[in-house]
């Protein structure tokens, strides 16, 4: 099968089977209607591949971008309203649950089983870090799931739901130490040849074992204190991921591309759902950041000024909403913020979509060294980190990092370094991982939360809100939630949580998870 082939067919088995807008029912954790009936190391690798970035690249995508206020809901459309609210109910957003496990992992259990009995190791090795990361996804997102029982119908049709600290993140932790256990077995030369069916790395054994390692970091941190011996140890060993894990394999053609892209651009009627927010856009203004032109559209009205010879400012090249408001369209109303001054958020089919890309990697341990109190290795993994989140996009971060540049590195405290670190890393992580600073906000407080529901005074006077920082998400006003309130997990899906009679009771939106700072 040819590898666009592949990539086609998967993709839209992602978006149909776990659609982001989708009400349907659930499916059941250990049914797969889409069992392959000849399947093969060579069509279920990048089937696996495919489905595991089908969702995280979409609604991971959404709920990054739109939480984490890179972006916001057009004011002059609708289609994100719920998401950018917090209106999120058991009987909506099912597609990481259902798309994880009735597709991705029930997959990579036939994959598994194959390469056991041709003593294929490299598609080994690849398929159990990739359940390891699905798995890791799920408990990140619900918390307690279906672990040791999933996957097993005959034996168990109602699968417990095991403890999310005690159970499944040891587990995922066991089965990343057994896929870097088998890296010689899968570097072997009697194993099958692999090149496209991996949509990662091509079949390059060494960077998925660095890709283990620094997921293994990431798992481990979710607990620092617990994990501080572990957690020394691998950042002092080394052999972490240094390139960007990423499926980059996209056409530009229906249900090719990138998912977010093809869901948000392609397949809606509007391409005005996504547009620039002023908490992120303020901050890159406020440091003449460069990438600012990699995350968002010329507005239209520079592009008019431009087209007559006319200077403009860079706050009118990007301009952005009120994240939790949607300002009046009209030129002339009080605050208003026209579509021709305001820009959409720049999308391509051929964006990369990640499971984890290397400036992540530097930032995680940046911030290991900096809560071991090593000042010093701390801001070199930070220097180390946003210089390839800058490198990423064609440029160059050395003015910025350097003493006295607006991005140098903050050391008076572990606090400050910590901020200084996950600030960055939430600004590296938009139009890549922007759902892991989700999972770091929550993890770590940072960014924090703001008392301030706007940044700006207004949206025609410059300027920010008394008692606003840059670099801190504002309180978003009137949504589902408490004021200040902010999402902490999703909601298991009510097909589940109704019909599973070993569910626990529905937790809050709201609700921390263990490894939540309070």
């Amino acid at each position: 099968m040819k590898l666009k082939k592949i990539i086609a067919t998967t993709l839209i088995m992602g978006f149909i089977s776990a659609s982001f807008i989708s009400c349907e029912d659930y499916l059941d954790v250990n049914e797969n209607p889409n069992y392959p009936t000849d399947a093969t190391l060579q069509t279920l690798l990048p089937s696996v591949g495919a489905t595991t970035i089908a969702q995280i690249g979409l609604n991971g995508a959404l709920i990054g971008t739109l939480w984490m206020q890179h972006a916001t809901q057009g004011n002059s459309t609708n289609q994100y309203n719920s998401l950018a609210n917090y209106n999120i109910t058991v009987s909506s957003y099912n597609a990481f649950w259902s798309n994880a496990y009735a597709n991705t992992l029930q997959d990579i259990k036939i994959l598994l089983t194959i390469a056991e009995e041709e003593n294929a190791w490299n598609y080994w090795l690849i398929a159990k870090v990739l359940e390891a990361y699905n798995y890791h996804f799920l408990t990140d997102l619900y918390g307690d799931i279906p672990f040791t029982e999933a996957l097993q119908a005959s034996e168990f049709p109602y699968p417990k739901y095991d403890d999310s600290k005690t159970v499944v993140y040891p587990g995922i932790i066991a089965m990343l130490d057994e896929a870097i256990a088998k890296e010689s077995q899968a570097k072997a030369n009697s194993n099958p040849p692999m090149g496209n069916e991996d949509y990662y790395f091509r079949g390059d054994i060494s960077k998925w074992v660095a890709f283990a390692k620094s997921l293994k970091l990431k798992v481990l941190m979710r607990d620092f204190e617990a994990n501080k011996s572990q957690i020394s140890s691998i950042v002092e060993a080394g052999g972490l991921l240094e390139d960007d894990c990423a499926m980059t394999a996209f056409e530009d053609a229906t249900n090719k591309g990138n998912p977010f892209y093809e869901y948000n651009i392609r397949q809606l009627n509007t391409v005005e759902n996504v547009r620039a927010c002023h908490t992120f856009t303020e901050f890159l203004i406020e440091a003449n950041d460069p990438r600012i032109e990699q995350y968002y559209e010329l507005t239209n009205y520079a592009k008019q000024q431009i087209a007559a010879g006319e200077a403009v400012t860079l706050r009118e090249m990007y301009g952005g909403l009120p994240c939790g408001t949607k300002p009046s369209t009209t030129e002339g109303d009080e605050d208003a913020v026209p579509l021709i001054k305001s820009s959409r958020y720049l999308q391509a089919y051929d964006d990369p979509a990640y499971l984890m890309n290397n400036a992540e990697v530097a930032f995680m341990k940046a911030e290991a060294y900096a809560r071991m109190g090593d000042k010093a290795k701390a801001k070199a993994a930070y220097d180390n980190g946003v210089t390839k989140a800058f490198a990423r996009w064609g440029y160059d971060a050395s003015s910025f990092i350097a003493s006295g540049g607006v991005y140098a590195f903050k050391d008076a405290s572990t606090n400050e370094m910590v901020k200084c670190i996950l600030t960055q890393k939430w600004v590296a992580s938009a139009k890549a991982n922007s759902w892991d600073a989700f999972f770091d906000r929550n993890r770590t407080g940072y960014p924090e939360i703001s008392k301030v529901e706007k940044v700006r005074v207004s949206n025609i006077t410059e300027g920010l809100m008394p008692g606003y920082e840059l670099g801190t998400l504002v309180d978003p006003g009137s949504t589902e939630l408490q004021p200040g309130a902010f999402p902490r997990r999703m909601l298991v899906p009510q097909g589940s949580s109704a019909y599973n009679p070993n569910a626990p009771e529905t937790k809050g939106l709201t609700e921390p998870m263990w490894w939540h700072k309070q």
